[in-house]
C-alpha cells in the first residue's frame, strides 16, 4: 500500500481512503491511475459504480487481514472484468459444462477425480498425455481468458453475468502461466455450484511456494497438478526417461525431473513437488533440489540445457480469440475506437488489427 501511495503522490492514509471508495480529486485520480498503470477513465466515478457489484464478489472471498493489502488490486481487476464483459456482450454464455461436477466435494483428496474428469470430458485425453492445449480448451468452453492489467497479481477466477473468466499475470515463462490457468480453473470447478450468485477470487500467488495454504488453495494446487501432471502419465514417462539415461536403479535425480517438467510443460519446481506427492521425494525435497539448481546453474532451465534435456515445446496462451474478434467487430461497426478496444482487453492495438483480418479472411 505504501509503495502504491508513493507512486501516486499521496499519503498511505489518503490512498487507502480513496481505494475504499472515498471521493478523489482529478489530480489524485491521475496519480492513482499512473501508480496502477491504468487509464484515468477506468477510475471515473461512473465506471467505479458499474464495477461495484464485481468488487463485492472479490471482497467476499478475502480475509479481513488481506482487505487493505489487496484493495487497489480489486479496483483494477473488477474494472477489467467489467470491461471484458462489455466486449463479451453478445457472445455465447454457457456454464453448463460445470454440471459434470455436480455433487462433487472440492477437497484436496478429490482433486484427482475432478482433474481426470475434466481431462477426459473436455480435453479428450486419457491419463498418459500432457495437456498443453488447456487454454484453447477453455476458450472452446466459452471461458474468457485475459492478461491482467496488474502484473503483480498471479491469477483471477470469476463467474459473473453467466460468464466464467480467468485472468492471469503476464509472464515470460509460459509454463508458469499454464499452471496459473490450471490453478484458476481449479477454483472455477470448485465453485461449480455458485454460478447463480456469482463468484470472484484473486490469487497473489498460484503455485506451491507458500505454506501453509488454505483448503481452497490446496484444492486448486492439487487440481492443477493433476490436470497437467497425471500420475499414470508422469510415472510412465519417468520410466522411459530413466531407461534412456541408464539410471533405472538410482534414486530420483534432478535430470529426470527436468525431463518430466519439459515433457509436461510445467516448471521444474511444480514437477518436483508432484513427485513429492507420489512419495518419490521427501517432504521439502523439491525445494532443496530447486535451490541447488538456482545456486549452481542460476535456474533449472539452464541446468536442463546443460544436461541435454530437449527444448520445450512452444505454448500458446492468448486472450480468448472470441473476445478479440468481438472487439474487432465492434470497431468495424463504429461502436469502439481501435485504441479503446485494445485498452479494454489489455492487448496491443496490433492484436485487434490481426483479429479483424481473421474475421474478413
Amino acid at each position: 500500500m505504501e509503495k502504491a501511495a508513493k507512486k501516486a503522490g499521496m499519503t498511505p492514509e489518503r490512498f487507502e481512503q480513496v481505494a475504499g471508495g472515498a471521493r478523489a480529486t482529478l489530480g489524485e485520480m491521475r496519480g492513482i491511475a499512473k501508480a496502477l498503470q491504468v487509464p484515468v477513465s477506468s477510475l471515473m466515478e461512473r465506471e467505479r459504480e458499474a464495477a461495484e457489484p464485481i468488487k463485492m464478489l472479490f471482497r467476499q472471498t478475502l480475509e479481513q487481514r488481506e482487505a487493505i493489502e489487496v484493495a487497489s488490486h480489486v479496483d483494477v481487476l473488477s474494472a477489467q472484468v467489467r470491461d471484458a464483459l462489455s466486449i463479451a456482450r453478445g457472445l455465447r454464455s454457457d456454464l453448463t459444462w460445470l454440471d459434470i461436477f455436480y455433487g462433487m466435494e472440492p477437497t484436496p483428496d478429490n482433486a484427482f477425480a475432478f482433474a481426470d474428469m475434466f481431462r477426459q470430458k473436455f480435453g479428450g485425453i486419457g491419463d498418459l498425455e500432457p495437456f498443453p492445449e488447456l487454454a484453447r480448451v477453455l476458450a472452446a468452453l466459452g471461458v474468457l481468458l485475459l492478461f491482467s492489467r496488474d502484473p503483480s497479481v498471479e491469477g483471477v477466477s470469476a463467474i459473473v453475468d453467466g460468464h466464467a473468466i480467468v485472468i492471469i499475470g503476464p509472464r515470460t515463462f509460459r509454463p508458469r502461466m499454464l499452471f496459473t490457468v490450471a490453478h484458476e480453473l481449479g477454483h472455477l470447478v470448485a465453485h461449480h455450484g455458485h454460478r447463480d450468485q456469482g463468484y470472484a477470487h484473486l490469487d497473489k500467488e498460484a503455485d506451491w511456494s507458500r505454506s501453509p495454504r488454505r483448503a481452497e488453495e490446496k484444492f486448486a494446487d492439487a487440481f492443477a497438478s493433476a490436470v497437467l501432471l497425471p500420475q499414470h502419465g508422469v510415472l510412465s514417462a519417468l520410466k522411459v526417461v530413466r531407461e534412456h539415461l541408464g539410471i533405472s536403479n538410482q534414486p530420483l535425480g534432478a535430470a529426470e525431473i527436468a525431463w518430466i517438467a519439459h515433457l509436461f510443460h510445467v516448471s521444474f519446481e511444480v514437477a518436483a513437488r508432484r513427485f513429492e506427492t507420489f512419495g518419490l521425494l521427501p517432504v521439502s525435497g523439491a525445494r532443496a533440489f530447486y535451490q541447488r539448481l538456482q545456486d549452481d546453474f542460476k535456474n533449472p532451465e539452464k541446468f536442463a540445457a546443460d544436461v541435454g534435456v530437449p527444448a520445450r515445446q512452444e505454448l500458446v496462451i492468448e486472450t480468448t480469440p472470441a473476445l478479440m474478434q468481438s472487439a474487432a467487430a465492434k470497431v468495424r461497426a463504429g461502436k469502439l475506437s481501435l485504441g479503446k478496444a485494445a485498452e479494454l482487453l489489455n492487448v496491443p492495438v496490433s492484436a485487434i488489427v490481426v483479429a479483424n483480418s481473421e474475421i474478413t479472411a
